[in-house]
């Protein structure tokens, strides 16, 4: 009698040879999620990367400001963030600790994103060994169509993130 065929054999055959995509698929996988980064960035805009990068920023300085404060109340040293301005306007921050020898950066240096704005009266915003502020700071950033304050307050150092967008 004929031999029949291995049903298994063939099956495994098929799988062998359907391991990946095919260029096709690819591409059009490829095409889809480029027309749908394209609807997203005409239906957003680009000022909603702007808005996110302001916000950014503005949850990084207030983070590192009660990093400043936990950081004075733990070593019983004051520290402080330090806004480097360039043209008007802040251009980067970075956290300080005071030491006898002078001052020791503690944190690396953070730039403001290109589309964000920050203003701000005070250059160094400080807190002493109980936590409190020294002074009761205020810091605006603002972003193409959304903006935030970051505040401090003098006698318990605590420190809100307010967006004020009218």
């Amino acid at each position: 009698m004929g031999k029949k065929p291995n049903r298994t054999s063939t099956m495994a055959r098929r799988d062998i040879l359907r391991r990946a995509m095919s260029l096709l698929e690819l591409t059009a996988v490829i095409a889809m999620i480029g027309l749908l980064t394209v609807a997203s960035i005409a239906r957003y805009g680009h000022s909603s990367v702007g808005n996110g990068g302001a916000e950014g920023f503005a949850r990084k300085l207030s983070l590192t400001l009660l990093h400043a404060r936990r950081s004075t109340i733990s070593t019983g040293e004051n520290h402080y963030v330090r806004l480097t301005s360039s043209g008007g306007s802040v251009s980067s921050f970075a956290l300080f600790r005071r030491v006898s020898k002078g001052n020791l950066q503690v944190d690396a240096t953070h730039a403001v994103p290109q589309d964000v704005t920050v203003a701000s009266k005070s250059t160094e915003l400080e807190f002493d060994f109980e936590g409190s502020a020294l002074a009761g700071y205020s810091v605006g950033i603002a972003g193409p169509d959304r903006s935030w304050r970051v505040s401090t307050t003098i006698l318990t150092g605590a420190v809100q993130m307010i967006e004020t967008t009218p």
